[in-house]
């Protein structure tokens, strides 16, 4: 039997080495760095183990055991690096990982190879002779133990890496995952029916179990490619890349998702495979349409996610692949972007004081409903002015105007609602255009305004400030703007020549008749 060990480990050495050359011949195309220092550790374990058994004497046997410790406690290293690389946590290998991972085994090996002088690696190192074998015959010290708990420490963290992955990862992708996961306790499970001794054979059979990792990798290189860089590349792009991506089957349930959707959106991948995106978007019924779609489509959205707004340029792509349909959705945020193009609109439309349109904006969407409303639609323009206000400036000051200004329109936006257009026409002054409503309306409606800013109590330092305010109205459907404001601003002059806080129409004072005097 132990002859028979003994050639499975020289074939073991011997597929080692022919991986560590094929590797180095392929280092372009493997991802995996890790898997090279893993296959080399391999090889040097497993070929001077056999010097070991075929030392001529227990002072070369000690020499060989001493270099195959580098291989021995190397593979474990690689092992946790490898598992980084293939899971996608490729960000944490550094030079403080390597110092972490490596500074344990130099300082066991350096036990090992000064063992005669403390005999702190092993308490006692002979030899017997079994079939022309030189077989150890050991009694571990506290440096072999440290060294068998660093081994089953990084087994540990390796193979939780692979299991995690596997079960995080898409259905797509399982079968290679799976072959990964279940190679990774084949030396793990090695090690243990050895150092257990579950098997009657005293020559150490742990490298036949990394002969049989190291075919089964093989195998993988050679027939499905599994550690190429266009396999683990996939993997390590899609989930790194700043788009949020869905992938979706024929019937629009989710089978693969990158790692920024599920940050993006607040939801974890394991909880929504195979799921229709309708569920996990049912508040955004305008998105949905779109994916309803079977042909390729670019299109903007505003979607929201828990209680905020947010902006998304969003593609997608039919797949037609054989058998396989569906579709990908990229779906890149721009929110910041949409966010400050309506914060530089507000600020190019709006008067920042008052909250209305600011003169020029306020001119065009009047020239444009008035041209569009000719002989079709009646406008009414309504001129405001508030009555004696350089006398509060100069009684209360600045500010006590700003905060008269601030009011004053706060009530008109609040009373008049979105179907009116507001603009500040200068200083104090205001124009109100309103679509559709009849002169007696018009009136009605800033009469009811004028009470209201007539009523408004505003405390300024502790003082109570009332103000008034005068107004113009014209209306009508063949005039161009300019002769409508013209006509409404004659009406603002009539009110407040005639005594203020006053409404007065442009047509009333045609026919030499006012309205709602006071």
């Amino acid at each position: 039997m132990n002859y028979i060990i003994f050639a499975i480990i020289s074939l073991t050495s011997f597929i080692s080495a022919q991986l560590v050359l094929f590797l180095i011949f392929n280092r372009n195309k493997i991802h995996l760095k890790g898997f090279l220092g893993l296959i080399c550790a391999v090889f040097l374990y497993s070929l001077f183990y056999l010097f070991e058994i075929l030392a001529p004497s227990l002072s070369w046997m000690k020499l060989f055991a001493s270099v195959q410790y580098i291989g021995i406690l190397s593979i474990p290293a690689f092992w946790v690096i490898m598992s980084l690389q293939y899971t996608n946590k490729g960000k944490y290998i550094n030079k403080y990982l390597y110092t972490a991972l490596f500074v344990l085994p130099v300082f066991l090996v350096l036990l090992n190879i000064t063992n005669d002088h403390h005999h702190l690696f092993y308490l006692n190192y002979s030899a017997d002779i079994i079939n022309n074998l030189s077989i150890a015959e050991i009694e571990p010290g506290l440096g072999y133990r440290i060294s068998m708990g660093y081994i089953n420490v990084c087994f540990f963290i390796g193979n939780f890496f692979y299991l995690h992955f596997y079960f995080k990862g898409s259905k797509v992708y399982k079968k290679r995952s799976l072959i990964i996961l279940a190679t990774s306790f084949i030396p793990w499970t090695g090690y243990w029916i050895y150092m257990l001794k579950l098997i009657p054979i005293k020559i150490d059979f742990v490298p036949i179990f990394l002969a049989i990792l190291s075919l089964v990798y093989t195998c993988a290189i050679f027939r499905s490619n599994i550690f190429e860089t266009t396999v683990i590349a996939r993997s390590f792009v899609f989930d790194n890349i700043a788009e949020s991506i869905f992938v979706l089957d024929e019937n629009n349930q989710i089978i693969d998702m990158n790692r920024k959707a599920e940050e993006t959106f607040d939801i974890k991948s394991v909880l929504v495979f195979s799921k229709k995106i309708e569920e996990i978007f049912q508040d955004n019924p305008l998105f949905i349409k779109q994916l309803c779609n079977e042909a390729a489509v670019k299109f903007e959205c505003e979607m929201q996610i828990k209680n905020s707004i947010r902006y998304f340029k969003c593609e997608v792509t039919p797949i037609h692949c054989r058998e396989n349909k569906g579709k990908v959705v990229v779906l890149s945020e721009n929110t910041e972007q949409v966010l400050l193009i309506k914060k530089l609109e507000y600020y190019g439309t709006t008067d920042l004081l008052t909250g209305v349109y600011n003169r020029n904006y306020f001119y065009k969407i009047a020239k444009e409903k008035v041209d569009f409303s000719k002989d079709s639609k009646l406008i009414s323009i309504i001129m405001m002015d508030l009555d004696l206000f350089k006398v509060v400036n100069d009684t209360y000051g600045h500010s006590a105007g700003d905060l008269i200004l601030k009011k004053v329109m706060r009530t008109c936006l609040a009373t008049l609602g979105p179907e009116a257009y507001i603009g500040r026409y200068g200083g104090e002054e205001f124009i109100l255009l309103l679509e559709g409503v009849m002169e007696d309306e018009a009136m009605q409606i800033a009469e009811g305004l004028r009470v209201q800013i007539e009523q408004l109590k505003i405390n300024y330092n502790n003082e109570i400030i009332h103000i008034t305010s005068s107004f113009g109205v014209y209306s009508g459907t063949d005039q161009n703007l300019e002769s409508m404001i013209q006509f409404a601003d004659k009406a603002l002059y009539e009110a407040k020549k005639t005594g203020r806080n006053k409404v007065v129409s442009a047509k009333a004072i045609m026919s030499n008749s006012t309205y709602f005097k006071n």
